[in-house]
């Protein structure tokens, strides 16, 4: 299935999310911009498995490139997604409210510089030459994919065990992004593996 159709309610979840998180941040309130993060993540969980789940099943649907490349382009595209929104959420929240962060315009900056590159890599999936789209290649990114997901794993722990979801300075709200956009790579990661190895089985010679 096709990300496009979805990615006016990505979209619009995403600003929706963004201007909760704004909000909560300049009221000083960790639970409601917890909620605004946690509103996002479900919404891109149900639709990553919107787009990976047709290709669970013993038929994948009918795609304009073959299955394997088309799923890679879609999840790589969620990827970029959650980068851009943690990028936007940390620009937003310490340059419109009172919280201060001196760190905030360093890691918003890098996320978003992520957030294109994984989408011109996206992009050159499908228009770029064909040695991107060859299995050694989405294999490679299979890896790339497997380690983001055991990176963002370690940012969660050393978040949640270190104390700084609990400090009273102004990076609280950076750890809210930190630790949400992480769990929403963990879950993109996960899907994209069941897909892979899904995809890998029925195309295996017997």
């Amino acid at each position: 299935m096709s990300l496009r159709p979805l990615m006016p309610v990505i979209l619009l979840a995403l600003v929706v999310s963004i201007m909760i998180a704004v909000l909560a941040a300049g009221r000083g309130s960790g639970g409601t911009l917890g909620l605004a993060v946690a509103l996002f993540a479900l919404q891109m969980l149900f639709v990553a498995l919107r787009v990976n789940l047709p290709y669970w099943g013993a038929s994948p649907p009918a795609a304009e490139a073959p299955a394997p490349v088309a799923c890679a382009q879609n999840n790589t595209v969620l990827a970029a997604l959650v980068y851009a929104w943690g990028a936007i959420a940390m620009l937003a929240i310490y340059s419109l409210t009172p919280l201060k962060w001196q760190h905030w315009w360093e890691y918003g900056a890098a996320m978003l510089l992520i957030a294109c590159a994984i989408l011109v890599y996206a992009n050159a999936l499908t228009a770029g030459p064909a040695s991107i789209r060859s299995p050694r290649a989405l294999n490679i990114l299979l890896g790339l994919t497997l380690a983001q997901g055991v990176a963002v794993v370690f940012v969660i722990l050393w978040i949640l065990f270190s104390g700084k979801i609990h400090t009273p300075r102004g990076d609280w709200a950076a750890n809210e992004i930190f630790i949400g956009g992480s769990v929403m790579l963990v879950m993109v990661s996960a899907i994209s593996l069941v897909t892979h190895r899904k995809l890998t089985r029925k195309t295996a010679p017997a």
